[in-house]
């Protein structure tokens, strides 16, 4: 088999799961909007639900869903079921906590109390 058609399933675990996602071939609106989110590797990306790409990305509707599934289906892969799904969290901006302070009614951050 050439080395350009080798598959998933002739590595590792472990370098399976750090591949980046656009080795899956998807659309490219698929793969930005994974990456906005931090999702960059198949890892990530199989730590998420369905439900979980539904509502936590912006930009991934139905249909890029459907073509992420398919992708990790040909690769021997699916997406996490709905209530084992893992949380991947990056830190926030002081905008985003500043923002989700005024939304629950918290006091405003400064940037003296700014978390690095």
């Amino acid at each position: 088999m050439p080395d350009g058609q080798r598959t998933l399933s002739t590595r590792s675990p472990e370098r399976q799961l750090a591949r980046p996602i656009t080795e899956l071939r998807l659309p490219t609106r698929a793969v930005n909007g994974l990456a906005r989110h931090g999702v960059n590797t198949i890892g990530q990306l199989i730590a998420r639900s369905r439900q979980d790409l539904k509502n936590d990305i912006h930009g991934l509707g139905v249909g890029s869903i459907n073509d992420i599934e398919e992708a990790l289906k040909r690769e021997g892969l699916s997406l996490a079921a709905a209530g084992r799904a893992l949380r991947y969290s990056r830190p926030l901006s002081r905008h985003a906590r500043n923002h989700r302070a005024w939304l629950v009614g918290l006091p405003i951050l400064k940037e003296a109390d700014r978390v690095q």
